[in-house]
């Protein structure tokens, strides 16, 4: 019980944000956003549908720290 206690005080002090290198997480993004943004401006749904997908899942997985 008291390392459990110890555990959930040092994460509310550390903020329980996984640290992401920001500028690798911009060069990640970067062509995603790209072409999502270019599948937006066609026509067809599906690459609109399967670009936004990508982007979700992978600034997801960024976010949790999975990379």
């Amino acid at each position: 019980m008291r390392i459990l206690a110890i555990l959930t005080a040092a994460l509310i002090l550390i903020g329980c944000n996984p640290v992401v290198n920001e500028s690798a997480l911009v060069s990640v993004l970067d062509p995603l956003m790209t072409n999502h943004a270019a599948a937006l401006a066609g026509d067809d749904i599906a690459p609109m549908r399967r670009t936004g997908r990508i982007l979700i899942a992978t600034y997801d997985a960024a976010s949790r720290g999975i990379q």
